[in-house]
């Protein structure tokens, strides 16, 4: 069950492309991306109000109040009746304070031994993301009374001991759906639901994870155990005023980012996403109960795309995985494209030339009683519409077919000559493995009788052209191919012998003159397809990824395998 099973087109789907990243490159792409960004260092202090309650206050204002005193540079053992800083910071009414740094904690010696930042589970609709910091540090002033001395506490996360910050992350982009994304002010939305060059990027991901609205509840941190001194500090402060406000405001956590840029323009413009969980599934399509380690970490986080102004239908489980073992050392993922948006593309850019080859005939035939000869003067209007079906199922997915016939005659029965035209043309597109075809076929019938019932008929044009397209993709995601062309040529030359041209009245001078005419109108028209039909064709996301591997599925939408491009900027 790979990406080979892809069925876009499917109205089950309907999306018009789907990109889906493993959580083992997910992972491995954001701890690099983490170990060469640098996140702000985050200060956020707590004083008591008149009731005693904490409220938070500006790292500089609270230094200013307590005199120049910094409670993250007052040591872990100072005495607070003695120490001048703190009872500078006592006085200030300060009541505790975190200094945090979003980035790959310090003391793990290999990129493995780091845990994982997103974890994908059987919830399709949320991911479990695990902050992590470069540092951490609590602080936490308690002043005294009555029998009670203060006590000052100063706890710091120790190297490769992460403390963890996991909470679930929400999904679900939609409006309608009673989620915390629907509850984010409308520019917080916008910049999660990022349509522009970083969409799929891991600054993107980061944003989007790290975004306390998405939140749907208040993280906890694994390994710290309740009644702890620090689990309290955490708890009562940092999980409850911290993530409240910023739940509040939807704001990103610890000075989180992402910066917009400019991508290779893509051929599907993207106007709408959503994103869902894909689990491994097994061979009846559906998730594994007990997924191992290897198949935990090639579950996919999907976005559900649509392209100019497309209506995106709701997430539907896929049937099939993104990425099989085989693939997963050298792919972070897939982008398949729905056959129909392809096929249209497809069907604009050969619609001019498909109707230049698409005649209108006429005819027209007359005797001249005075000269004692019959006239013919047959005619051809190119630009005609064709008729054109696109195939739900099978390889032949696009044709375009024009056919029409035109006849007249000199004397009531056509005793004096008789002309029918009829042309017909055919094109056909065909998905297949790593080829396109395209196959065309120019027809021209013609009948001509003179006198004394001599006629002649059949195909004076009768060609076909098959050009097929063996396709690969640029790292930057444009679509390149190379063209084989095959030719036939099966036109008759229709010929009368030297009694019925005779009798006929010169029939063969005619039929030659309107063959010789028909062949010179035709010939401009009727052509290979240039490659670069195919080569306009640009994938989204360009500028975060790079494209190899490109064939079209079992169910000829096209899919192309990826990689992260650098991650110290995606």
């Amino acid at each position: 069950m790979t990406a080979a099973q892809s069925f876009l087109s499917n109205t089950k789907y309907g999306y018009d492309f789907v990109v889906a990243t493993t959580q083992a490159s997910i992972n491995a792409t954001m701890k690099q991306f983490l170990a060469k960004v640098r996140e702000p260092v985050v200060n956020i202090c707590f004083v008591a109000n008149e009731a005693g309650q904490p409220v938070q206050i500006a790292y500089a204002a609270l230094k200013d109040r307590a005199k120049g005193a910094d409670p993250f540079k007052v040591p872990a053992d100072a005495n607070p009746t003695t120490n001048t800083d703190l009872q500078n910071l006592q006085l200030a009414r300060f009541m505790a304070g975190f200094r945090a740094q979003l980035g790959i904690p310090k003391g793990y010696r290999r990129p493995t031994d780091i845990p994982d930042l997103v974890i994908l589970g059987s919830d399709t609709a949320a991911v479990t993301f695990n902050m992590l910091c470069v540092e951490f540090d609590i602080v936490e002033l308690v002043p005294g009374g009555g029998y009670n001395a203060p006590t000052w506490t100063s706890l710091s996360q120790k190297d490769g001991e992460a403390w963890i910050i996991q909470s679930k992350v929400d999904l679900r982009m939609s409006l309608v759906n009673s989620d915390q994304y629907s509850q984010l002010p409308p520019d917080v939305r916008a910049k999660i639901q990022n349509l522009g060059g970083d969409t799929f990027s891991v600054r993107q991901l980061l944003f989007d994870f790290t975004n306390a609205g998405l939140a749907a509840q208040v993280p906890t941190i694994p390994g710290i155990n309740p009644g702890t001194k620090l689990y309290q500090l955490l708890t009562q402060y940092f999980m409850g005023a911290y993530f409240t406000q910023l739940q509040k405001d939807g704001q990103p956590m610890l000075g989180a980012a992402i910066t917009q840029s400019t991508a290779p323009p893509s051929t599907l413009t993207l106007t709408n996403l959503n994103m869902e969980v894909c689990p491994f599934v097994g061979t009846n399509g559906l998730p594994v109960a007990h997924p191992s380690t290897d198949q935990q970490r090639l579950a996919t986080l999907s976005y559900l795309c649509e392209a100019n102004g497309h209506l995106l239908p709701p997430a539907v489980a896929f049937n099939w995985n993104w990425i099989d073992p085989s693939e997963a050392a050298d792919s972070h993922g897939v982008i398949a494209t729905n056959k129909t948006p392809f096929v249209t593309f497809f069907k604009n850019e050969l619609l001019d030339y498909v109707e230049q080859n698409c005649f209108a005939p006429s005819v027209k035939v007359w005797y001249d009683s005075g000269e004692g000869k019959t006239y013919f003067q047959p005619n051809l209007e190119r630009g005609q519409a064709p008729t054109i079906t696109a195939a739900d199922t099978g390889a032949t997915v696009l044709s375009f077919s024009y056919s029409s016939y035109a006849a007249d005659q000199a004397d009531l029965g056509g005793d004096m000559g008789r002309a029918e035209l009829k042309p017909e043309f055919n094109l056909d597109v065909k998905f297949a493995g790593t080829t396109i075809t395209i196959e065309q076929h120019l027809l021209i019938y013609l009948y001509l009788k003179g006198y004394w019932g001599v006629n002649k008929s059949g195909n004076i044009i009768d060609k076909k052209i098959a050009d097929t397209y063996t396709l690969s993709v640029t790292s930057q995601g444009g679509l390149t191919a190379t063209l084989t062309t095959t030719s036939s040529d099966n036109s008759v030359r229709l010929a009368t012998s030297g009694w019925e041209d005779f009798w006929g009245g010169g029939l063969q001078s005619v039929i030659d003159a309107v063959s010789e005419w028909a062949r010179a109108f035709t010939s401009p028209s009727f052509k290979d397809i240039p490659i670069n039909v195919v080569q306009d064709f640009v994938f989204p996301g360009g500028r975060t990824f790079a494209f190899k591997n490109v064939a079209f599925s079992d169910n000829q939408d096209l899919v192309s395998h990826i990689t992260y491009a650098d991650p110290a900027y995606f």
